[in-house]
């Protein structure tokens, strides 16, 4: 049963078990989980368990919720996660492992679409939409993670540079033996 922890100075460490379905997380005593932060709104976040993954969904929030102080709307939480939601910090603990590397990777923001970009300076997955596209005079485009401006790029184009990349080192293994 996946939990989030309580990490936050001042308040209780206290774990809260989740179950499957949706539960949601604020001040109002109307949620499933009652916090009484001041940093939270009345209905902050909403937790969706499945079988196989878990996920938060910010409600519109004041102070906002973050995954690893990463700003998020709609994301997946996977153990060893931080959440935060305004100032008040859970680790997220025994939540289903991630998904099989043959499995299609999904948007870090939007879980029901696939992921199609990865950002190689802090390494997630976001579908195209998410990605801010520069465009320079000259007319070459740069890609950049919405999340740290870091560059993007296609996962499709990154499988195929590292078979480029291996097939040239094959070829001049192959030109300096036959020497």
């Amino acid at each position: 049963m996946a939990k989030l922890v309580i990490k936050t100075d001042g308040l209780p460490a206290e774990v809260l078990n989740l179950n499957n379905g949706r539960q949601s997380i604020g001040r109002s005593s109307e949620n499933d989980f009652q916090i009484l932060h001041d940093s939270l709104s009345r209905f902050h976040c909403e937790i969706e368990v499945k079988e196989d993954a878990l996920f938060v969904r910010d409600l519109d929030s004041s102070n906002g919720t973050y995954l690893d102080d990463v700003p998020v709307k709609h994301v997946q939480l996977e153990s060893g996660h931080f959440l935060r939601l305004g100032e008040v910090c859970f680790e997220v603990t025994d939540a289903s492992p991630p998904s099989s590397p043959d499995a299609v990777s999904v948007c870090i923001n939007h879980p029901t679409f696939p992921a199609s970009m990865r950002c190689t300076q802090c390494g997630r997955l976001f579908c195209g939409p998410c990605i801010h596209i520069l465009k320079l005079a000259g007319g070459k485009a740069h890609k950049l993670c919405p999340a740290c401006s870091g560059h993007c790029e296609s996962l499709q184009g990154m499988n195929e540079k590292k078979k480029v990349k291996k097939g040239l080192l094959g070829n001049l293994v192959q030109k300096l033996f036959k020497r």
